[in-house]
């Protein structure tokens, strides 16, 4: 397990051309494509810039398409029903200010906000905030197995 700590974010994380992303203008029609392939994707501000800006994931439609009577019919103070738009943006309903990493954090401190944030993934951006990629913690599995596979 040691070993496996003392690693950087960059020796194991997705790299940016397999990380789910879109911008934060994107139609509900561009996400929910995205989201038929990734449980999730980055928000970014555009695409030339990529500086992360939030997240959106499955829990994110869950929370609009509950049935009335078990939902609360307002989020982040818009109604549910204007939310439910086709032309309603990614933007309006993405988790905002998401939790990020730098390629230079050891797989230590990454368990550490895993489990401290209650949250799955992370994006790794540089220093201004673009996204570089992410990391896991099906990726952290994996690299678990892998360990244990080839000790001895």
């Amino acid at each position: 397990m040691e070993e496996l700590y003392k690693l950087t974010v960059k020796e194991i994380m997705t790299p940016i051309h397999d990380t789910p992303f879109v911008a934060e203008n994107a139609t509900w029609v561009e996400f929910l494509t995205k989201l038929s392939e990734n449980a999730h994707a980055w928000v970014v501000n555009n695409i030339q810039d990529m500086k992360v800006v939030g997240v959106v994931t499955e829990h994110d439609i869950l929370r609009l398409i509950v049935p009335p009577g078990q939902r609360k019919e307002r989020l982040f103070g818009i109604s549910r029903a204007d939310m439910l738009h086709t032309e309603s943006l990614v933007r309006d309903v993405m988790t905002h200010e998401p939790v990020l990493c730098s390629p230079e954090d050891i797989v230590a401190d990454i368990v550490g906000k895993l489990s401290s944030f209650d949250i799955r993934r992370l994006a790794v951006v540089d220093e201004g905030k673009a996204l570089l990629g992410e990391i896991t913690i099906q990726l952290l599995v994996r690299n678990l197995r892998y360990k244990f596979m080839n000790a001895g």
